[in-house]
C-alpha cells in the first residue's frame, strides 16, 4: 500500500522533486527484476517482479539459454548456445557490455556467492568454463559427459554440476577450482534445488515426474518421490524446474508433461496443491521475500506469476519465443 505524502510547502521546486521521485519508482528502477531467456528469439525479456510489467528486451546472441545475476545485482550473464559465448549485461544500463567465448553449447550458468567467478556448463564438449569476473579470463575444467545444470551451496564453498551423460553429480571446490567428489544418481540428472542449511539437495531426473533427495554430506540419494505420468508421455518430458521456499518447508516442481507446478511439504513429501500454468513449464524462481514465483512456459511463450501465499496464478506475462531460464536480481545501492 502506498503512503500519502503530506507537503507543508507546495512551491514548484518541492513539487518537481516529489514528481521525479514518484516517476523514478514507477519506471521500475527500484525492486527486483526477472530476467527471462528466449531461446528462439535471441533476446532476453525483463519483467518487473512487483508489477508483473514487461520492462524491456535486450538483444544477446544466438539461442540464449542460461541466465544468472551477480550478488550485487549489477551484472547479468547469459549463455548463448548458438554462439558458444556468454553475454555480459550492465543491469542498470540494460545493455550488453561485452561477450566472452566459452566452450561448445553453453547451457546454464552459476555466479559464485562471492561474485568472483561465473561457472558455465558446456554441454557440447564436456567441460565447465570458469570466468574470472574481474579479469574476464576463462579457465576450463573437464568434468564428464554432458554437463547440464550448476548450483552453489548456500555457503558458496561448493558448486554442484549435473552430468546427463554420466548419471551423476560432480562437486567443484570453489576455493581450489577443482573437482572434489561425485554423487551417483542412477538416471539422467536435470535440475537441482538446495535446502537453506545446504544438507538436502533435490534433483529432477529425465523420465521421472518427481524428485530425488540427496544428503550432501553423505553424498548419496536418501529418498525420492514419483507423482506419476500419463500414458504415452512426450519424449523426455517430465519434471524439470525446482525451487524451495525461503524457509525450506515447501518444494515447487514444474511438470512439463502436466503443465503444472506441484507444491509439496518437504517434511512429509505430501502434495499440497497442483497449480496449472502454461505449456511446457521449464524453470521456476522465487523472489527474495518468498512471496512470488515466476515460471517460464516454453511452449506458451509466457511467464506465469504465482502468489505463494495463496498458491494461485495472479498473472501471465507474454515474452519472446521459447522462454527457458529465469533469474531474479535487484541492484544493491
Amino acid at each position: 500500500m502506498k503512503k500519502r505524502l503530506r507537503l507543508n510547502y507546495t512551491g514548484p521546486a518541492i513539487v518537481f522533486a516529489w514528481l521525479v521521485c514518484v516517476f523514478t519508482v514507477s519506471l521500475g528502477f527500484a525492486g527486483e527484476t526477472v530476467y527471462v531467456t528466449n531461446y528462439s528469439s535471441d533476446f532476453i525479456s525483463l519483467i518487473d517482479a512487483e508489477t508483473n510489467r514487461r520492462l524491456a528486451e535486450i538483444r544477446t546472441g544466438n539461442k540464449p539459454h542460461g541466465v544468472a545475476v551477480s550478488p550485487d545485482g549489477r551484472t547479468v550473464y547469459v549463455s548463448n548456445e548458438g554462439d558458444n559465448n556468454v553475454s555480459v549485461i550492465d543491469a542498470a544500463a540494460r545493455r550488453v557490455i561485452t561477450t566472452i567465448a566459452v566452450g561448445k553449447t553453453p547451457n546454464q550458468l552459476c555466479v559464485s556467492k562471492d561474485g568472483r567467478a561465473v561457472y558455465v556448463t558446456n554441454n557440447g564438449d564436456d567441460t565447465i568454463s570458469m570466468i574470472d569476473t574481474a579479469s574476464r579470463t576463462v579457465k576450463t575444467i573437464e568434468v564428464g559427459r554432458k554437463p547440464h545444470i550448476l548450483l552453489s551451496s548456500p555457503d558458496g564453498s561448493q558448486i554442484f554440476v549435473t552430468l546427463e551423460g554420466d548419471n551423476k553429480i560432480v562437486v567443484i571446490d570453489h576455493a581450489k577450482q577443482e573437482l572434489s567428489g561425485e554423487i551417483p544418481v542412477y538416471g539422467f540428472p536435470r535440475v537441482m534445488a538446495i535446502s537453506p542449511d545446504g544438507r538436502g539437495l533435490y534433483l529432477t531426473l529425465r523420465w521421472l515426474n518427481g524428485s530425488l533427495k540427496i544428503d550432501t554430506e553423505a553424498r548419496k540419494v536418501v529418498s525420492g518421490f514419483d507423482l506419476g505420468m500419463p500414458a504415452f508421455p512426450a519424449e523426455g518430458k517430465a519434471a524439470h524446474g525446482l525451487a524451495l521456499s525461503r524457509d525450506g518447508k515447501y518444494l515447487y516442481l514444474t511438470s512439463q508433461i502436466l503443465n503444472s507446478v506441484t507444491v509439496l511439504e518437504t517434511a512429509t513429501m505430501k502434495v499440497v496443491r497442483d497449480i496449472a500454468v502454461g505449456k511446457d513449464p521449464n524453470w521456476i524462481e522465487i523472489t527474495a521475500d518468498g512471496q512470488r514465483a515466476f515460471v517460464s512456459n516454453t511452449a506458451s511463450d509466457s511467464v506465469s506469476v504465482i502468489d505463494l501465499r495463496s498458491n494461485k496464478v495472479i498473472g501471465t506475462v507474454p515474452v519472446g519465443k521459447s522462454p527457458k531460464r529465469l533469474a531474479i536480481g535487484n541492484i544493491n545501492e
